[in-house]
């Protein structure tokens, strides 16, 4: 019994990095407003950071603006196709085994089809789809 009138638990505060991580629908959602706000801009980049070596042999950050990679393309027969990416490369399945999802004709149809995943994200309809990316995407880094 506590001395005290106050509820007691062993929880322990999380680590910093543990909080700054982003959670599967932020990665996915992120990358889809790179992809749509490319679509709209084709000068659009986005800033990363990478790390050199300097005179002394020590890293350095160094900012570097590049523009994303697009996730679509035009098919032979003049439609627009996209995957949805976790990440840089790692493609989420919307329905297995049919990774690439047929847009329409123009940018405008990739658009949509952008923003309509990512409602789907953001209500968490494609949680089991992104885990299962995220999990492939751990998987190819300890394999590099």
């Amino acid at each position: 019994m506590s001395v005290l009138n106050l509820k007691f638990t062993d929880a322990k505060r999380p680590l910093v990095s543990e909080t700054r991580r982003k959670t599967g629908r932020e990665v996915v959602l992120e990358g889809i407003r790179h992809q749509i706000a490319l679509l709209s801009d084709p000068n659009y980049t986005v800033e990363r950071v990478r790390y050199a070596k300097d005179a002394d042999g020590n890293y350095t950050r160094k900012p570097v603006s590049a523009p994303p990679k697009p996730w679509w393309w035009t098919a032979a027969d003049g439609t627009m196709c996209v995957q949805i990416k976790y990440g840089s490369s790692t493609i989420v399945e919307l329905e297995p085994g049919k990774p690439t999802i047929v847009a329409g004709k123009t940018a405008k149809d990739v658009a949509a089809v952008l923003e309509q995943v990512a409602d789907a994200v953001k209500t968490g309809k494609l949680d089991s789809q992104i885990e299962t990316a995220k999990g492939k995407a751990k998987r190819s880094k300890k394999a590099a």
